[in-house]
């Protein structure tokens, strides 16, 4: 089975001041399925003359603006699911819309490993994320030099027996 990403929404501005987008995740030459955790670029509208609402979501890039985190809220069907890790069991389908948080510096989420590209890194307390340019996840780095989104891991928090959160505070974005 499948283990998709979990995000957990602590404290983001977004959630407060309403920096909140419905898009469509594009992940190249159609509109493809995302996890939640995942972080995107939202640019134009995806059909101005038909919905004011649905804007089209990209990979993040390292100089990306208007960057925020897939956290659509997850719809299980299945009543079992739910004490058996329900949450891992979600992934945002294609061409359906998405909710994306707007990050801002100071907010505080937090993202299971599977949001995360290692990179060669391990997770622990201080390590830097950025977006990963291949794929919608985040990136493990040892440094950060003209990124545009940087957020640094301030803890790791056990979510259920040998899956882990990170907590991420954005030191830099949009």
């Amino acid at each position: 089975m499948t283990v998709y990403g979990v995000v957990r929404t602590d404290r983001l501005s977004a959630t407060k001041d309403g920096n909140i987008r419905s898009a469509k995740y594009y992940g190249g030459a159609t509109y493809d399925a995302i996890e939640n955790g995942m972080l995107v670029e939202v640019s134009e509208l995806v059909d101005p003359s038909a919905n004011r609402e649905i804007f089209k979501a990209v990979k993040a890039q390292t100089t990306s603006l208007n960057v925020g985190v897939v956290a659509t809220p997850e719809i299980i069907y299945d009543e079992q699911l739910k004490s058996t890790g329900a949450l891992e069991n979600f992934i945002n389908p294609a061409n359906q819309a998405i909710t994306v948080l707007m990050l801002a510096p100071g907010d505080l989420l937090s993202v299971s490993d599977e949001c995360i590209n290692l990179n060669s890194q391990t997770l622990e307390k201080g390590r830097l994320l950025i977006a990963d340019v291949s794929t919608p996840k985040w990136k493990a780095v040892a440094s950060v030099s003209t990124e545009t989104l940087v957020g640094e891991i301030i803890a790791r928090e056990l979510y259920r027996k040998n899956k882990y959160l990170n907590v991420i505070q954005i030191r830099a974005a949009n």
